[in-house]
């Protein structure tokens, strides 16, 4: 039997919480206390749905308490079916005092003991996170919430609610598997939600994941998509970093958070780096690259070699849990380091020719391959001009 792991917050849980307790204790310390339920909320779905009680439906919640008990949740638990023939779903109405879940469509038809077992697991799992360290977690989840329905909020928080609220179904999923007590139980229920089907596969879906590159990470809004749930369930309980959905390559297009920092350390890493590169070490090189320090200063003597770009790139952890993949740069971020390079490369009208050869030989040594034709593009050499600087990086004796 395969052994399930201990479920607890996902790394990026962690890192996001140390994050925004450090850069916005205030507000994270107003969401925390627990909000007070909405009061019409009870006589909502007493009016438009129809709650399901135990003498009527034992099986629900047998269900509901054996998922309970394999979270350690002490709740009370009410069960809830909506109107209509709506497309089938389950979802936790969050109370402070008793778990409600309400489902829609007809999956209570479709689903067997075990499978109930998953899915009110997944849903009471959100109710576990949210009451984790005395509700640190459901306070950055708010946080997060009211910073996305705000327009005026940066692209980087929307994109931190982005990954966090995968993140968080990544953690619902590990409930629910942690509820039944079996990967295939698991996965065909989450198929079963999605599809709407009585009958499904679910060895089948986790061969189909396994014929996609997941390592790009999750195009998901709200959901990662199915696939990458099932894969990152199989490959949870195999011990594998599966949180390569939620941070994909490191992309200066599209940061959240936690990659702006890191994207700043890096910048600050690379300048340090040309700036003390012979041919371009100069007093104004040094000014200009001491604009990409937080905050702006000198940047001292960097450590170690220039890093590798065309290749994953081990990153220095930010806030919390350490990241044990390296990341991958994609294109857009590649094409930042150049036009950083670039820009120092050209910042000193003295170094001329020899500042130029110089940045050609980093590109070469950190693997930045645009760099050639971006700098071509932008200083608009001749053919004559590129292959003379080329030859002169490379070494090469004309």
């Amino acid at each position: 039997m395969v052994e399930i792991p201990f479920l607890l917050p996902l790394g990026y849980h962690r890192a996001v919480l140390s994050h925004v307790r450090r850069v916005d204790e205030r507000a994270w310390e107003a969401l925390r206390p627990a909000a007070v339920d909405d009061p019409g909320l009870n006589e909502t779905l007493l009016r438009n749905t129809y709650r399901l009680e135990a003498g009527g439906h034992p099986a629900l919640h047998e269900a509901g308490r054996r998922a309970a008990e394999a979270l350690g949740l002490e709740v009370e638990v009410e069960f809830f079916q909506a109107q209509g023939a709506g497309q089938p779903n389950a979802s936790l109405l969050h109370q402070s005092e008793k778990a409600v879940i309400l489902f829609e469509g007809p999956l209570l038809d479709r689903l067997t003991p075990d499978e109930l077992a998953a899915v009110c697991g997944h849903e009471l799992a959100h109710r576990l996170l949210w009451t984790i360290d005395d509700g640190a977690y459901l306070a950055v989840d708010r946080l997060l919430d009211a910073a996305a329905g705000d327009a005026r909020t940066p692209a980087q928080y929307l994109e931190t609610h982005r990954r966090w609220v995968m993140a968080s179904e990544l953690f619902a999923d590990r409930g629910a598997l942690n509820s039944c007590g079996d990967l295939s139980t698991t996965v065909r229920a989450l198929l079963k939600v999605q599809t709407g089907l009585s009958g499904v596969d679910p060895e089948a879906y986790l061969r189909q994941a396994g014929e996609l590159d997941l390592s790009t990470g999750s195009r998901g809004t709200t959901h990662p998509e199915g696939v990458a749930r099932a894969w990152a369930l199989q490959n949870w309980i195999a011990g594998e970093d599966v949180e390569v959905l939620l941070t994909g390559p490191l992309d200066v297009d599209a940061p959240d958070l936690l990659d702006a920092v890191l994207l700043r350390e890096l910048s600050m890493d690379f300048a340090a780096h040309v700036a003390q590169t012979e041919g371009l070490r100069s007093d104004t090189v040094a000014t200009y690259a001491a604009g990409f320090a937080d905050p702006p200063g000198p940047l001292g003597v960097p450590g170690g070699a220039v890093p590798r770009f065309d290749e994953p790139l081990a990153i220095r952890p930010v806030d919390g849990a350490p990241i044990p993949r390296p990341r991958a740069l994609t294109a857009a971020t590649k094409q930042y380091l150049c036009y950083l390079l670039l820009d120092l490369a050209t910042a000193d009208p003295d170094a001329g020719d020899e500042g130029l050869i110089a940045s050609l030989r980093l590109a070469r040594r950190a693997g930045l391959t645009p760099y050639d034709d971006l700098a071509d593009d932008e200083l608009g050499w001749s053919d004559k001009r590129r292959a003379e600087l080329a030859a002169a990086a490379d070494g090469v004796i004309q």
